[in-house]
């Protein structure tokens, strides 16, 4: 008995079902996808809050407070990295899962400022690594400009010195980058993806912020407390004359 093949007709209704059920899966999959991530980059950011107050414990409470007086939040100097490595933290932790940038190029950011990574030290001990999280840490020399609060805060925000602070679980200490430069017309009158920096200027890499919807628009990121918990926040800046408010700064300006 001869079988009945399927008819053209039959196959391109098969492959339009398919091409359906793909279009409808796709974006859930990739939700999913940058959920787990979500959750990597919070326990990363729970390690980096461990490895603080472990230095804090070790040097009367004080936290190790940044020496350079520029604008960004990532910068980490050696000692303290090399320290933060002592307590079991990894070069990858010090990058979120999310940021593509951060793992596609990772030697600019982690080698930008000193060349002489071995695998395992930095056998100079000056300079500092570009992480891939921002830091509310207070300066060692001179004083950076306030917080910004926005209207929905409930109190003013800090930048940390030590781990003594009242209310630990309400004080910022690290934090995702989310991170934008000026660009009219946009949602927000920003861009979120492609931000120059230094390393811009070296490689022409842009910085970034590790979780967008698109260069217009941030989902949010996670925060870390001084207290040690970490918890997500999405993307809710103050937008004055269409252009987001940052939280520090403005070229780039940073949000949290």
């Amino acid at each position: 008995m001869k079988r009945k093949a399927f008819t053209l007709i039959e196959l391109l209704v098969v492959i339009a079902i398919i091409a359906i059920l793909m279009a409808i899966l796709l974006p859930a999959l990739r939700r999913v996808k940058e959920q787990a991530r979500q959750r990597s980059c919070a326990a990363r950011i729970r390690q980096h809050l461990f490895a603080f107050n472990m230095y804090a414990d070790e040097n009367s409470s004080k936290l190790p407070l940044p020496n350079t007086t520029g604008a960004w939040l990532q910068d980490v100097a050696v000692n303290t990295v090399h320290f933060m490595l002592s307590t079991g933290m990894t070069r990858e932790i010090f990058y979120c899962p999310s940021n593509r940038n951060h793992q596609m190029y990772n030697d600019l950011f982690w080698m930008y400022n000193n060349k002489s990574w071995n695998g395992r030290k930095f056998t100079n001990e000056t300079g500092f690594v570009v992480s891939g999280y921002c830091y509310v840490l207070a300066l060692s020399q001179g004083a950076r400009s306030p917080i910004v609060r926005y209207e929905s805060d409930s109190e003013q925000k800090i930048w940390l010195k030590t781990n003594q602070e009242k209310s630990p679980a309400s004080k910022e200490l690290c934090i995702d980058s989310i991170m934008g430069s000026r660009q009219p017309g946009t949602m927000y009158g920003r861009n979120f993806v492609r931000v120059q920096g230094g390393i811009y200027g070296q490689s022409g890499v842009y910085d970034q912020t590790s979780h967008f919807k698109s260069e217009e628009e941030p989902l949010g990121g996670n925060i870390g407390y001084l207290d040690s918990h970490a918890e997500w926040r999405h993307f809710k800046p103050d937008v004055q004359d269409g252009i987001a408010t940052p939280r520090y700064g403005d070229a780039p300006g940073f949000f949290w």
